[in-house]
Parts: C-alpha cells; structure tokens; sequence
C-alpha cells in the first residue's frame, strides 16, 4: 500500500493582523484592470493607487498605523494607472502602465523611462523575472516586450491576439509568456521564437472559462503548468490548472461561489499554494497547486475579512518571519469600492504550526528565489540555459549569502540604469559567471572599471567587446547560493572550458549525479490477512520508548499486555488467524519494562520488571491457550534500583546485559547465569539506549544530558571513542550497521526527527545525517548489514522508512504504508525471510488489535534464480560461535556465515545468458509482407494521379511546407 502525497502545509493558519498593524487611512482607487492584483510589494515598500488615479503611493512596510499623510506619491503625469508591478530582482523598481498605453519606469521612485508602448489602454506592465532591463507590456489584443536600456525605445518582440488580453503572465525562468484572453482561453507564446515584429503562439487551450468573462493566466514558477481564473456560464468563479504540453482540458479545476468579480490568483512556488482572494468578496482562499498531488487544486483553508477585498499581493519570502513559522505574508487592500478616504491595507500572517520555534524548520522552507537577475539580455535571446538563483531562508545563513551575492552580481553599480546597474555594466557578466557556477580560468581577470559598453539584445547598439566579456568571472562560488531546488535530484552546473574569441560565450553542460542506491526500487509487502494475528485484547499501548513491546523469535511472537502484576502473551508464529479471547499468558508479578528472546533458544524469553529482576521462562513445546504452564527457568535479582533494557550476547550462550540504575547513575551490567562479570559505561548523564556490535566485543550507546555518543571495549571496558549525538533530549535509538558503523536515530532541534551515521574510527562528527521530518514519534532503527539498509519503526505512524547508507549519503528508499499507526516491530533473522521471492526482511509490525506480517522485497529481473549479488553469505545468527568461559578470558568470537541459497534454486551468477528473442519468419509474415508493399504501391500511383491533375500546385506545396507547418 503506498500513501497518497499529502500537503504539509494542509494545518497552516491564517491570521490577519490587528488594526494597530494596518496601513490605514489611504484614499485609494480600486478600480484596476481585471488582470491586475491592485497592489504591488516589494522587500521595502507597498505600492498602492492613490485616490486621483493617476498616481501610486510607496508604504514603508516597516512603517504600519496610520499611514496615509507619509506615504510618497510616484506620479504620472499622462492618465489613470490601469496596472502595476515591482521588480523580483531590485528594490524601488516599480513599472505602470495607464489609460493611454503608456508605461512609466520609476527607480528610487522618481521616474527613469516614459514609453509611449500602445495606442490603447495598457493592461499588462511588468518586468521579465530574470532579466534585468525587458518590459512587457499588453493592450487590447497586442502584447510587446522592451529593452529599457536600449538606446532606441523600440520593441524587440511583439505578438497579438485574436480576442483581447486580459492579463499577461510571465514563466519564472522567463522562457515564456502566456496571454489569458476575453473568450476564455488563453495561449502560449515564445518571444526568442520567429521574428521579432510577429510573434506566434506556440499553444493554446481550449475554451474552458466562459467567454466574455475577465480571466487570469499564472505559471507555476519554473514548472510547465499553469493556473487561469475565469468564470463558469453562471458566473460562478472558477478556477483550473493546466499542463503546457497538453493544453487542450486541464488537470484539475475549482469552482466557487457566484460573483460578479474575478479572482485574484497569487502564487508561492516554493510551498506549491495558491491563493484565490475574491475581488469584491470578504474572502481569501488557498488550494494545493502541486500537480504530482493526488488531489490538485483542493482547497486547505481560507481566511475572511472584515471589508471587500480590492486587491492582493504576496510579500518576498526571504522577507517572511520564518523562526515564527510564517510560510507566506499577504497584504490586501481593503474598502469601498470605489474611491474615498479610509481605505487600508491589511497584513495576513499564514503560519504553518509546529511545537516550538526554537530553530529554522527547514522542511517548511526550501530554498527560494534569490532576488538578483539570472541572464542578460543577449544570453535570454540566444537561448542560453537559465540557472535561477536560490538563497536559503536561514537566518544564519541568508543576510550573508545574499549580500555576496548581490555584492558578485553588480547591485550597487550605476544608478543611471533602469535596473541599477545591470547590463551596461560589468556587474551582470560577472553575476552570471557566478550564478551558472563558473570558476575563473588562468589568465583570466575581473574588470576593474566600468568602461564596458552597454549591451544590447537588437543590432542598433554597439556590441559589447568580446574581449573584456571574456575576462569576467569570479575566484570562487558561494557555499550559501543554492542553485538546485533539492538536494535529493540531479544538479546540473555549468563547467567553464577554455575559451577562444570564437567560442567565448559557449557553456558545457555537465549532469552532476547524485549518489544511487542499489535498492532504490525496494518495496514493501503486507502479507495477506490470513498471516496475521487478529483478534487481539489489551495491548500495552503505554509501553516505555526505551523498549519494544512486540517481540519475536524463530517460533513464537509475544507482546505486553496491560494490567496488573506484569502480562505477557505469547503466540505460535505458525499459527496465524484469530488469536483467543484469553491467549497464553506469562505472568511477571511486577509491572513489566523490557522482554527478550533468547537468540540461542527460540523457546526461552525474558523478562524485566520494576521489582528489579529478570526472569527466563520457557515455552512449552505444546498448542498454546489461557492453561499453558510456563517454567521458570532462571532468575536475577539485581542489585540495582531498576532494570530499564535487555540484549543478548550475540554470539555466546548465557551473557545478558542490563541497562540499570543505581544510586543516581547508569551503567550497563553484564551477567553469567547468576554472576555478574562487570559494569560498563556508568554515567550520571543518564543513558537512552546500547547495542553491541555484530562480533560482540564493543558496546555502543548514547547519552542523555551530554547527548554522546560512545564506544566501550567489552573486555576491558575501556572507552574507545566518543561523538556527538542528537540535539535533543529526547529518547533516541541505536543499532550497528556493521562492525565499522553506528546508526543513531532520534531528535533534533525543534522536534526535527533524524538518522546519522558514525564511523566507529571517528565519531567526532557522524558522516551521514538527514532530517527525516517533524513528528513526536520515535523512529526504531533495524539494519541489514549485507546491504547496508536501515529501516526505521515509526511509532505511531503507518509508515516504515528504509534508508540505504551509500559511503557518506543515505538514500531514502520507498516507504512502506500500513492501515493502522505502529506501536512496535519485530525483526526475524534473515534467514527467515522469504529468499525465493527476493525478500530482505520478515518483520511483524503490532498495532491497537492485530499483529500485521511484512516484509521488504526488492523486484528483480529473473527472480527464478537466487539473487546471489545480493544475498552474500550472512551471519548465522542463532549459532553460538564460542564458549562463555573462553570469551570471558578474552577470546574473541568468531562468526559462523551461512549461504542462504534455498534447495533447489541456482544462482544468478551462474545463470545462463538470457537469448535475445528474435522474429523467425514465416508464411503470414510474408504474405503480409506482400500486402503491404501492394497497399504502397496503389497509394503511389493515386498521388501520381492527383499530382497530374493539380499541374503547378504541387511546387507550390513544396515551397510553402514550412509556412503551412508553422501555420499549423
């Protein structure tokens, strides 16, 4: 059973902050074009439309309470602003676009640009996303784009429409433009594709809002989806998302109330949400916008205000209150309708929950966008591959990598460009060395001055020259700067070569694989019900963390019950079904804190209590019921104030070890029969679990207070080695992959639940660590050490990770989904596992009322044949390797190893080579043969015939194939 993808963000909280946090007594004008959002944000200020409509105000953001006297005004002097927006890679960079087509460019907010861009009402204007200097622009049925560094103020693209834009949206990487339309379609358009005086669309979609209808397009970031908002026929607010490869229905859709007012569409690509606030409405909603979710465009929450909404934006992430949980910030424009005194903007805190906010949850909050350019002008043109920039939102991390790399990248570089030094000046050739993660060559250097030329996407500027474009780039790249959106896929960087004047602007593109694990398609089973133990009462679900309360052996699986003087029941593992009303029961005398089956005995199990003694029993070789009679066979009362674990020697019959208290101290005590050989480890720090290791001569375990962790000698009880631990307190569980390496799982800081490897060698640091996710469950590790698996008990959940340990990574294997939440789990020995059907382990995972059977099985090609490569020789776990008294002198043990081949069955390596299958020919394959190449021939000469007929035409359809294709 695999679990559906379930948004994390599904509990976040909307919050809109108190009047004394509003921007309050604005005189605005709401009466914006339906594909604007009617305020724009930046990092520093809210830009709003003033009262007269024609000019805007800049709210400090810092600056809340009754604003509206100190706001600055960003006039224009030629009409009413239709529409309005900042710049995602500069600060005080707003464009508008008004009533008369003109776009007006304002930096620092006094005016740099005034284009006379259309003929009619502008109702598009904004930046392209990742290049600094283009402007795109749209009116009526027409939709253009500028260079605003450019000397002559002409188009460099435009395309138009056969209904009117309504809004215009820009991909994150700035390859596309997607127009939605009036009749309720929208279409595609590549602006680097044909000739820049006519643009063609490249897709459009079918009608799927009502025509006549204000509509909104929005991409998905740099995804090849996007969002469009319209209206049903019964003006019902609507809203879908759509595949750009198959535009033809969408993906999903969302259908709300009715309404006379659009949608207002806002994006968070990093959290995959998107916010809908209800134009003229009270409300604002957020969905699922992740397409891989199993229920995209499913609404997670909303939020209502107290007054009609008139407009929306959303806050840059790394300007977010992140320690306080806050995934995204919206500010709406709140009041009448129409124009007047009063009106306000409102701040909407959205908080994901989490316990504490002691440190930075960063599975909440990958890396985002960076706001710096990512290309130049020349670069987007020439189809050159775009490496957005992402910062992380650390706060310990984020101030200082994005001052380097605004440093890197020319920020504070000539201020009599439209983007404040962007592509006229050495600033941006050296940011884009460093953003596609170039290192300078030999011989190469940085400009020391600013005399470069300005660059130019059109031929009537001067070209920059090659040689002082050449000598850009940096010494080293930033550790901070992310380009990848996730550690867990490929990453693709950019290896600067030896260039030449001919080949100085030519990259190498070089695929940087992660690490792949070998049994990356291993999946998990639950056997069918007959295999399990249903039926059962009164498990001891208030079982101590620091203990298992599911046990099994070779024979026989037993569990804590609740009540009274200790209960344990005990079940024959061949006897699945329906387990009695009243199973067999053993019975301690004292409430029981750990079990465990003798690994030499199948039949023997002990058991410690809170009186202080551990008792063995043995099962009677008989059918078990409520009569069964258990023996004692030994016990120990130990001298100690309570016994809080148990394991086994693993290779030498009659050594147990106990974790116990004494005296306000923790040690582990290691037992003889009834004589006591030694106490190992004793600590005031308090001690959360030990394990030893495969050979049996050390012993590992982890500390409380001073969160170590640690590696005793067994023989002599010297401490061999010490590390750090967990960040938290809390319980943590310890396992040895093999004779070399630990594997600590518990918590980090923030309920944060981690896995980390240590190398016995050097426990300083561990070599692996990963942040599995947040969750108060702990995670009991079980390892395979011939593959190097570790799987992970999810107390509490239904899931079962499997991690494989690849050299220093750990690779996340599938998950294993169950019905019902985990209260414990037991491992057999692997030869008890299912060989035949690839099977790399048997486990029995015990919940509220049944004992489920599972297992891990990895698909294989030939699974006739025993899969040699991956079941080599194992540890005969089971099978004494020495005596007592010899590993007592000193002696150590040496491990006996078992083929687990099953009878009858050869191994892969030994397999033949498998045949290629090939097609032997025979008599319908010729007779086909023949019909085919007749069928060739009558349709040749049909089209002999309709060439005849159509005379010159047909050097006509040769010469135009190309136009009719692009026509097509």
């Amino acid at each position: 059973m695999r679990l559906a993808k379930i948004n994390k963000y599904r509990n976040a909280v909307a919050t809109a902050a108190s009047r004394e946090l509003w921007y309050s007594e604005l005189a605005l004008d709401t009466s914006t074009a339906v594909g604007t959002t009617g305020v724009a944000v930046d990092s520093k200020h809210l830009y709003v439309k003033s009262a007269n409509g024609t000019s805007l105000q800049a709210l400090n953001i810092s600056n809340p309470g009754k604003t509206g006297f100190q706001a600055q005004c960003l006039l224009n002097a030629s009409s009413n602003i239709i529409d309005w927006n900042t710049a995602l890679y500069d600060e005080c960079l707003v464009v508008a676009g008004d009533s008369q087509g003109v776009v007006t460019v304002w930096k620092d907010h006094s005016e740099s640009i005034r284009l006379q861009a259309h003929s009619t009402s502008c109702r598009s204007a904004q930046f392209l996303p990742t290049v600094p200097g283009l402007l795109v622009s749209a009116a009526d049925k027409e939709v253009k784009i500028w260079n605003a560094d450019a000397v002559s103020k002409r188009a460099i693209w435009e395309a138009t429409s056969a209904s009117t834009i309504n809004s215009v949206a820009i991909k994150g990487d700035g390859q596309l433009l997607a127009a939605s339309t009036n009749d309720g379609t929208f279409a595609i358009y590549d602006p680097r594709q044909g000739s820049a005086s006519h643009g063609v669309a490249t897709g459009s979609s079918t009608a799927f809002h009502a025509p006549g209808r204000p509509t909104h397009a929005l991409w998905l970031g740099e995804k090849p989806f996007l969002i469009t908002t319209g209206m049903t026929k019964m003006r019902e607010r609507s809203a879908a998302l759509w595949d750009q490869r198959n535009p033809l229905r969408p993906l999903a859709s969302l259908t709300l109330q009715q309404s006379t007012k659009p949608l207002i569409p806002l994006l968070d690509e990093d959290t995959s949400l998107v916010y809908l606030a209800e134009k003229g409405d009270c409300t604002i909603r957020w969905a699922d916008a992740d397409p891989s979710s199993s229920a995209p465009l499913t609404e997670l929450g909303s939020v209502v205000l107290g007054q009609q909404i008139g407009g929306c934006a959303l806050l840059p992430k790394h300007q977010l209150d992140v320690m306080s949980g806050e995934i995204a910030r919206l500010y709406a424009v709140v009041g009448s309708c129409g124009t007047g005194v009063g009106g306000a903007v409102v701040p909407i805190s959205h908080v994901a929950p989490r316990r504490t906010y002691l440190d930075f949850h960063s599975d909440l909050f990958p890396d985002t966008r960076a706001p710096v350019p990512a290309q130049t002008c020349d670069q987007w043109m020439a189809h050159e591959p775009v490496c957005v920039p992402r910062i992380s939102l650390d706060p310990s991390k984020m101030m200082d990598s994005l001052r380097e790399l605004q440093q890197a990248c020319g920020a504070t570089g000539s201020q009599d460009s439209v983007v404040g030094g962007s592509a006229k000046k050495e600033g941006l050739l050296d940011k884009t060395n460093f953003l596609m993660g170039e290192q300078q060559q030999p011989g190469q250097s940085q400009i020391a001055d600013g005399s470069a030329s300005r660059t130019s996407c059109t031929g009537s500027e001067p070209e920059q020259d090659a040689e002082s474009a050449d000598s850009s780039g940096l010494a080293s790249t930033q550790p901070n700067v992310h380009l990848n959106k996730s550690v867990s896929e490929p990453r693709q960087k950019v290896v600067a070569s030896q260039k030449s004047p001919e080949t100085s602007s030519k990259r190498v593109w070089k695929l940087d694989q992660e690490p792949r694990g070998k049994f990356r398609y291993l999946e998990g089973v639950i056997y069918k019900p007959s295999e399990h133990f249903a039926n059962i009462h009164d498990v001891d679900q208030r079982f101590s963390q620091e203990n298992d309360p599911i046990k099994v052996s070779p024979e026989f699986i037993a569990f804590a019950c609740a009540g009274t003087g200790g209960k344990v029941a005990v079940l024959r593992r061949d006897s699945p079904g329906r387990v009695p009303e009243k199973p067999a029961m053993i019975v301690h005398g004292a409430g029981i804190v750990a079990m465990e089956f003798d690994p030499f005995d199948s039949a023997v199990i002990a058991t410690a209590g809170i009186d202080n003694k551990l008792q063995l029993w043995r099962i009677p070789d008989a059918p078990l019921n409520d009569e069964s009679f258990f023996e004692l066979e030994e016990y120990i009362h130990v001298t100690a104030d309570r016994i809080h674990q148990i394991r086994f020697h693993p290779w030498v019959r009659g050594i147990v070890s106990m974790l116990v208290s004494d005296g306000g101290a923790q040690a582990i005590y290691v037992y003889n029969g009834l004589m006591m050989l030694f106490a190992i480890g004793k600590t005031e720090d308090g001690i959360h679990s030990f394990a030893w290791s495969p050979d049996g001569e050390r012993i590992a375990l982890t500390t409380k207070k001073s969160k170590q962790v640690r590696v005793y000698d067994a023989h002599t009880q010297e401490l061999l080695g010490t590390g750090e631990g967990m960040e938290s307190v809390r319980p943590s569980r310890l396992v040895w992959v093999d004779n070399s390496h630990i594997c600590l799982s518990g918590f980090g800081s923030g309920s944060k639940r981690q896995i980390a490897i240590y190398s016995v060698d050097s426990l300083a640091r561990p070599t692996a660590k990963k942040t599995i996710d947040v969750g108060p469950g702990l995670l009991v590790p079980f390892a395979d050490p011939d593959t190097n698996i570790i799987f992970l008990d999810d107390r509490g959940s239904r899931l079962t990770h499997a991690f494989e340990v690849v050299g220093s990574d750990l690779i996340e294997l599938p998950k294993l989904v169950a019905v019902q939440p985990s209260l414990g789990m037991a491992v057999l020995p692997k030869r008890y596992a299912n060989i035949a059907k690839c099977e790399l382990l048997r486990a029995y995972r015990l919940n509220a009322n049944s004992i489920e059977s599972i297992g891990f099985r990895v698909p294989r090609k030939r699974p006739e044949y025993f899969q040699d490569d991956i079941y080599p020789c194992t540890l005969d776990w089971g099978t004494p390797a020495i005596d007592a008294a010899l590993w007592i002198d000193g002696v150590a043990a040496t491990p006996n190893r078992i083929d687990l081949c099953p009878q009858g069955m050869k191994p892969l390596s030994q397999a033949p080579s498998e045949p290629v299958p090939t097609r032997a020919p025979n008599m319908q394959s010729e007779v086909r043969e023949d019909n085919t190449k007749d069928t060739i021939k009558a349709m040749l000469g049909r089209v002999d015939i309709s060439d005849n007929d159509d005379g010159d035409n047909s050097d006509t359809r040769n010469d135009g194939s190309d136009s009719d294709w692009g026509s097509e």
